[in-house]
């Protein structure tokens, strides 16, 4: 009993300032998860709309690495370096109890050679180096109505002997449930005066508009062609995962990315466009869950008076 205590009093989010300045530029952690206590962020990357493969069963043999679940949607990638005091039992522990504690269902866990040894570890991701006789690994899942997570975690060494975990989110989601076409935008408009829309995508940290994105966009110039009246105001939003000043500044970038992309690729009248960006100030969900992050990760169209 006393051993369980002290693996739960050791997980928390980090707020030292000495983990703080040790972790990579631009990276968080996930909310529902957090960190170790002590922890440092080493690693970090995110992508709006990816896939992503998940081991469910051992890969014992060459011809399990085939048995696998291939995943879509926003996928956030996080390193972390445990402090030099913690096995890598505990810290692969921690990280599964405060999923249990946000709702996931632990579904696969296995330890070194229990999960294949050298051909799982050259089967999953190395986001880390994984040491094949040194690991532990686990899938877990929540789902809603609205949408289905799953985190993987995998926790090992290296020569080094630091214990490394990486943790990887999959946030499930359709980039077909997200298309709309010109007249359902038009109707939106017409209705509501704007239209929220999540068919637009980046990477994390970036304003480079994704070949996905281009479906979306070919329906906003039809849009644009069908009226030759209609102004709009491209405007971007953010979750609040970052500083205000960040989610501002992206926001506003990728909003100008649209807006110039329908200019140079489609020819739309620059005129007839502006753009801008409000980071995460008008929240459509609560930002303390990942389907209410989708959510206000968006790009609306708000129509503009026809004089300016």
């Amino acid at each position: 009993m006393r051993r369980f205590l002290s693996i739960l009093v050791l997980f928390g989010v980090c707020t030292t300032g000495q983990a703080a300045d040790s972790d990579v530029k631009g990276s968080s952690d996930y909310p529902d998860i957090g960190r170790l206590e002590g922890s440092t962020l080493r690693k970090f990357s995110q992508t709006d709309f990816g896939e992503y493969r998940i081991f469910t069963a051992p890969v014992k043999a060459r011809k399990d690495r085939e048995n696998y679940v291939t995943l879509e949607g926003r996928i956030t990638r996080i390193a972390y370096f445990a402090p030099s005091n913690v096995s890598i039992l505990e810290a692969q522990r921690n990280y599964e109890n405060r999923l249990k504690e946000s709702g996931f269902d632990i579904v696969f866990t296995c330890k070194s050679q229990e999960c294949g040894g050298t051909n799982l570890a050259h089967s999953v991701e190395q986001y880390v180096g994984l040491d094949p006789f040194n690991m532990r690994y686990a899938v877990a899942e929540r789902s809603t109505p609205q949408s289905e997570t799953h985190v993987v975690v995998a926790t090992s060494t290296d020569g080094s002997k630091v214990v490394k975990t990486q943790v990887i989110v999959i946030e499930s989601a359709s980039m077909g449930n997200k298309m709309t076409d010109a007249s359902g935008m038009k109707k939106a408009i017409v209705d509501s005066g704007s239209i929220a829309l999540y068919g637009i995508y980046f990477d994390f940290g970036k304003s480079t508009l994704k070949p996905e994105s281009t479906p979306t966009l070919q329906e906003i110039a039809k849009l644009l062609q069908d009226d030759t009246s209609l102004q709009l105001v491209v405007v971007g939003h953010t979750d609040n995962i970052g500083g205000y000043d960040y989610n501002i500044n992206l926001s506003k970038q990728r909003a100008k990315s649209v807006e110039r992309e329908l200019v140079n690729r489609y020819g739309i009248d620059p005129k007839r466009l502006r753009s801008d960006g409000v980071g995460f100030l008008a929240p459509v969900a609560s930002n303390r869950t990942e389907q209410g992050r989708a959510l206000n990760r968006r790009v609306q169209l708000v129509e503009q008076p026809t004089t300016r």
